[in-house]
């Protein structure tokens, strides 16, 4: 008589709090964390009619901003690696690259470049955000910084709706981000379809007012953009949260 064998004890889902902790624990998912905290910070700023409820939300704010900023001090390393990387896949396979894979790539040059620029620009100013060091050129660097910060969000919608409607099957050759995050790979498109570009869509389409609003560029309100920066943050942090569970 054959005997049977044993089942493999299930494996139990932990409870909330136990994946919370894991989303937590990993950097990306406490910068989402304090990114959706400021978020709701900005939404009671512009809803209340509190002074001091004004007041204290304000400061925790621009608390929870810089300390934001830590997080993506060296990103722009990341970021130009992937401009060299791209430089050297394209001059290596120039002469196989399609009429889709040309224009994808200068796109997603361009969006690296901006987003590394973005960040540099924005780590020369850290010093006068923490008072330690304040100087009188940090508002011209820093509209200097979120114009970058725009081009590279444009950037990257214009790749990712050039993926949907022009190169099935090689969408982009960025990797996915975050943070707030979002590449848009030939391997994404492969295993998820579209649905990788749609959700690039939607956070960058969010993420977008933020630079909009501080240069004058989109006119919505400060309301608006917190809205938005939930969307943002919920849509990108689910990857990072299921990410999380599996380590």
């Amino acid at each position: 008589m054959a005997v049977k064998a044993p089942h493999p004890p299930t494996r139990s889902t932990p409870s909330a709090i136990k994946q919370f902790s894991n989303f937590t624990r990993t950097g990306a998912g406490l910068e989402k964390t304090l990114r959706l905290i400021q978020a709701l910070a900005t939404i009671v700023i512009e809803t209340s009619i509190d002074n001091g409820t004004v007041t204290t939300w304000s400061t925790a704010k621009s608390q929870l901003a810089l300390t934001r900023r830590f997080f993506r001090f060296f990103n722009f390393l990341d970021c130009f690696e992937r401009v060299y990387d791209l430089l050297g896949s394209s001059s290596a396979t120039g002469s196989r690259t399609g009429a889709d894979g040309f224009p994808t790539t200068l796109i997603e040059l361009g969006r690296w470049t901006c987003l590394g620029l973005y960040f540099m620009l924005e780590d020369c100013t850290i010093l006068h955000a923490m008072d330690v060091y304040p100087v009188y050129w940090n508002k011209p660097v820093l509209v200097e910084a979120y114009k970058f910060w725009f081009y590279a969000l444009a950037l990257s919608i214009v790749g990712a709706l050039w993926g949907l409607l022009f190169a099935p099957g090689s969408a982009s050759v960025g990797k996915a981000q975050q943070d707030e995050k979002k590449g848009g790979s030939s391997k994404e498109r492969k295993d998820g379809g579209s649905g990788p570009l749609m959700k690039r869509i939607v956070v960058d389409g969010c993420d977008l007012l933020i630079p909009g609003v501080f240069l004058g560029w989109i006119p919505v309100s400060e309301l608006v953009v917190g809205m938005a920066m939930v969307v943002s943050t919920l849509v990108a942090g689910r990857d990072i949260w299921i990410k999380a569970q599996q380590a």
